[in-house]
């Protein structure tokens, strides 16, 4: 049992269970160079059409070749930085009329590798001098393909064409259907750009045979996006490596100011030192990410204090529990002046816990993010800037809390595979009145299970679930429906907790950045990887209170591992002065370097896109509770 002694609300949801799913940082010690075990992201080739066909001007008022290059540069940017990605084209250096000269011009240009920051930026220097000149050589392009993604772990080709193969044999469908019979474990995803109906049912007869998709595009930048996406994981975990004790306090390692990377092991719980005075406050926040889901009623503890006999929990402890269906169980807390918040540790050094009530003995290791922040008068009076809102098409949704995009009050239209859970990220302040709307167009034929709905949750400033509204769900069942479905949250407004008040039970009491997050939840199998279309409306209103609210410090490890923005954005726009200084944000399609006055924050990009193979019954409710 955990002693709740201050006011909550515990939601309960129908489900069943799941199966399958200021401190320098670079004093940190204990990091390990490890990554946890988590499901390595498919490896990708993008074999792109750069045959003479790809100059025609008929695709949005530029060339082909013009939007193809901007579709390829967008996948670069957005690419989580483990995902192996690599390119191919055709047509692209023989400018002749020999026909065997102009068919065997297929190159790699990128061999398949992570996306690291120096990977992005030679990937994207290649593109920008792309020529579309020669032959249209797809079948032999394929078989050289295959070779480029080796011969073990999950891998998939991704075929851009604007026409059918102009040198045949060998025809492509049946290269196609060559790999499917030597076993070659690959499917191939083919998206047809400005295709004839001739060339069509070549183009479909190569991803039907491999079990790839098929899609007919318009806008090159949104279908590639949605492809690449259904290939990487739904939530990417990002931060330090970093081995927490299993053993309590005594040897666990020193964290500092920033967001790290561990994971749950057996139902072992993880401890970590940390450095906090008196005067100052502490946040901790932990996310515990389900790749293949977990049971219902998983309960995740932040707790912080001198070490003890017993836990630590005189500064903060939090905890939520999951009652079904989702793909993280977030929870976070900060310490308080007052009511025993302040009772020194010796040497200034405490403990933090986070409690693993997720996993058992036997179970597959799970990723989780720790997120250490501290607030004082110099992070005060440093003050934070904020990163500037996204509209258009650099508002789609990231994959984590830190790629989530950073937006503002508006509508906010894009389109998502089912299975992908997006983040928004909103700056509040004490004052201020938060509504949510968030809408789905479902298909005719999209095909239902009884538990099958539209999810929003809201996450506030600590990555603590908050309510949506009265009627206690986190999930409207579509029950069959087509059509447009809406979920809306609140309006609520965001106060800030004083050293007497109770907490608020619906989580709203914490200014800064607050997380939205949408999802198709508990879909029917066949249902993943559809593409539908939502909506986002963030309404703000309301003066903001008198008063400073604390700023915490994240550390600047938080940029370390960021990407640079990606060609025609630019940032450095200051857009707050209160709130989380160096609170792991970003965007997953037009990342923007913001300045800090404690370390320029680049904004991460990662997008997680992969379809999350859960099973089982129920839709998720993930609701907060203080103890």
């Amino acid at each position: 049992m955990y002693p709740r002694p201050r006011r909550r609300r515990v939601l309960a949801a129908v489900s069943l269970l799941l199966l399958g799913a200021l401190l320098s940082p670079a004093a940190t010690a204990s990091a390990s160079p490890a990554a946890p075990g988590t499901p390595e992201p498919a490896r990708m080739d993008l074999v792109l059409d750069l045959s003479g066909s790809m100059n025609k001007s008929d695709a949005g008022g530029q060339t082909r070749l013009a939007a193809a290059k901007q579709a390829v540069t967008r996948i670069i940017d957005t690419a989580p930085e483990q995902a192996p990605l690599g390119l191919r084209v055709y047509g692209a250096t023989y400018t002749g009329k020999d026909e065997k000269q102009g068919c065997a011009d297929t190159q790699q240009v990128l061999p398949v590798t992570a996306m690291d920051r120096a990977a992005r930026a030679d990937a994207k220097k290649r593109v920008a001098g792309f020529k579309a000149v020669g032959f249209t050589p797809i079948g032999v392009s394929l078989r050289e393909a295959a070779k480029d993604l080796g011969t073990s772990g999950k891998r998939r080709i991704v075929l851009v064409s604007d026409g059918d193969d102009t040198c045949a044999p060998p025809p492509p469908c049946e290269v196609a259907r060559e790999l499917k019979a030597q076993g070659v474990d690959l499917a191939v995803d083919v998206v047809g750009f400005r295709t004839l109906s001739s060339a069509r049912a070549q183009l479909k007869c190569i991803a039907d045979v491999t079990d790839g998709s098929y899609a007919d595009a318009d806008s090159l930048t949104d279908t590639l996006g949605t492809l690449f996406r259904k290939a990487w994981r739904t939530y990417h975990a990002t931060g330090k490596p970093v081995v927490g004790s299993l053993n309590g306090c005594q040897d666990a390692p020193l964290v500092t100011p920033g967001q790290y990377l561990d994971k749950f092991t057996g139902g072992r719980n993880l401890y970590y030192k940390v450095k906090k005075r008196t005067d100052q406050r502490l946040q901790v926040s932990a996310t515990a990410v389900a790749e293949e889901g977990y049971e219902r009623g998983s309960i995740i503890v932040v707790a912080a204090g001198p070490a003890g006999d017993g836990e630590p929990r005189d500064w903060l402890r939090e905890f939520d529990q999951s009652m079904g269906w989702a793909n993280i169980i977030s929870t976070g807390g900060r310490s308080t002046p007052g009511a025993g918040n302040e009772k020194p540790a010796p040497g200034d050094t405490g403990c933090i816990m986070v409690e693993n009530k997720v996993t058992r003995s036997g179970d597959k290791a799970m990723p989780v993010e720790l997120l250490v922040g501290i607030a004082d008068k110099t992070t005060q009076s440093a003050g934070v800037r904020t990163p500037k809102p996204r509209t258009g098409t650099y508002a789609e949704g990231g994959f984590s809390f830190n790629s989530a995009t950073p937006i503002g009050p508006g509508t906010h239209r894009q389109s998502i595979a089912v299975g992908e859970a997006p983040f928004w990220r909103v700056e509040l302040k004490a004052g201020q009145k938060l509504t949510v709307k968030a809408g789905v167009d479902i298909p005719k034929d999209f095909p239902h299970s009884a538990t099958t709905g539209w999810g929003v949750t809201v996450y506030n400033a600590q990555r603590e679930s908050t309510m949506c509204n009265e009627d206690n769900d986190a999930t409207e069942l579509f029950a069959g429906r087509t059509g447009h479905i809406e979920r809306v949250c609140g309006p609520w407004e965001i106060t800030e907790q004083g050293d007497t008040q109770s907490p608020d039970p619906n989580g709203y009491d914490v200014p800064g950045t607050y997380y939205i997050q949408a999802q198709v939840a508990e879909p029917d199998e066949k249902a993943k990887g559809i593409v539908v279309p939502i909506s986002l409306t963030v309404d703000v209103s309301g003066t903001p209170a008198s008063g400073n609210s604390p700023v915490f410090f994240f550390g600047d490890d938080v940029a370390d591992a960021q990407v640079p923005a990606p060609s025609g954005e630019n940032g450095n726009t200051e857009q707050g002065t209160t709130g989380d200084k160096g609170a792991a944000g970003g965007t997953t399609v037009a990342a923007e370097d913001d300045d800090s006055l404690v370390g320029e924050l680049a904004l991460p990009i990662g997008i997680g896109a992969g379809v999350l193979l859960l099973v089982g019954i129920g839709f998720y409710t993930v609701r907060r509770r203080r103890a």
